[in-house]
């Protein structure tokens, strides 16, 4: 008798506690579903994060309730992060979901530009990537060109050692890593949350009846998926580096003689005034040259006109002697007749 009295007390005492429990977890409930909906009608996701930590207390202890999906689903994703930091605790598993983005700069001297050029684009057809940008440039001295390409992860390291088998005269490289997997885990958390909130605000708008909520909810909804789409682009954006690594290529072609010229004419001042001083009288030297060459050639015919002019010389000096001693005389016979005249 005493046996059934117990029981039936333990029972009953059970039975209050599952009572009280019960209330309590529906009380939270409640709260939580107030709390979000007011965030929600202000605009505003202040008290986002209070919401979603007391609908995550509420569902460990029953199932989850229309009112409180939203707060549980938000709740839930930074439970994740935990597994996802595991990728940096060295497990052989976790390894493998790394993102890392590879870069590398090479500088390339060979022999014949034209022909690298060519090689270069066959490598990289053979690799399976494509050339983003592509310059050349050609001045006195040398010719070149730029080359911004994007080839598999998977054969980054091959592709460079293929650079490398083309026997270049020089090659310099350097290669740079980035480890963007923290930063991915990080967007894939609030992808997911601005999604769950998105899908919230979308079943608001489809139950408000007030034209001036409409409108709110409306104004949020488009900014929440604004962010969506942006969180995805940037995501986007890491998968394909992380996909195809990145190599910028500068390759380059001199002419020998025109670095020498180049190399003179960057000699000192003093020096170059000298070399200009030397070249003159080297110009000179040859003038004067030309000009005894010239002489000694010419001297026959200076020698026979020399004799010419001195025999003519003289002819021609007695000629007019001859010709003013005439003039003198005419004028002296002039001058009695013109004075019987007077």
């Amino acid at each position: 008798m005493k046996q059934k009295i117990w029981v039936k007390g333990l029972l009953l005492l059970l039975g209050l506690l599952l009572i009280l429990s019960g209330c309590g977890s529906s009380n939270n409930a409640d709260h939580a579903s107030s709390a979000y909906e007011s965030s929600a009608d202000s605009g505003g996701f202040k008290t986002e994060s209070s919401s979603m930590n007391r609908a995550t207390s509420s569902s460990a202890e029953e199932p989850s309730s229309p009112a409180t999906d939203m707060a549980v689903t938000a709740a839930q994703e930074p439970q994740s992060l935990p597994s996802a930091s595991g990728i940096q605790a060295g497990n052989a598993a976790d390894q493998l979901n790394k993102k890392l983005i590879y870069r590398a700069n090479v500088v390339m001297k060979v022999e014949e530009f034209s022909k690298a050029q060519a090689q270069i684009k066959d490598l990289v057809s053979l690799s399976g990537g494509y050339i983003v940008e592509f310059s050349e440039s050609q001045s006195t001295y040398e010719q070149g060109g730029n080359f911004v390409l994007k080839v598999p992860a998977a054969g980054f390291s091959s592709f460079l050692e293929q650079l490398e088998q083309l026997k270049p005269e020089s090659f310099q490289q350097s290669i740079q890593g980035q480890d963007v997997s923290e930063e991915y885990v990080d967007l894939e958390s609030r992808l997911k949350v601005k999604e769950a909130v998105e899908a919230r605000y979308l079943k608001f708008v489809g139950e408000s009846k007030n034209t001036s909520d409409l409108v709110q909810f409306t104004n949020e909804l488009e900014r929440i998926q604004t962010e969506i789409e942006q969180i995805k682009g940037r995501m986007r954006y890491i998968d394909n580096n992380v996909s195809f690594s990145t190599i910028e290529i500068r390759v380059y072609q001199t002419d020998d003689s025109s670095l020498s010229k180049l190399s003179q004419d960057q000699k000192p001042l003093l020096k170059r005034a000298g070399n200009a001083l030397q070249g003159s009288l080297e110009a000179i030297s040859v003038i004067l040259q030309w000009l005894f060459i010239f002489i000694s050639g010419a001297l026959p015919l200076i020698v026979i006109g020399a004799v010419i002019l001195t025999i003519i010389w003289p002819l021609k000096r007695r000629r007019a002697r001859l010709r003013n001693e005439k003039i003198d005389s005419a004028v002296i016979e002039a001058e009695p007749t013109d004075r019987l005249k007077e």
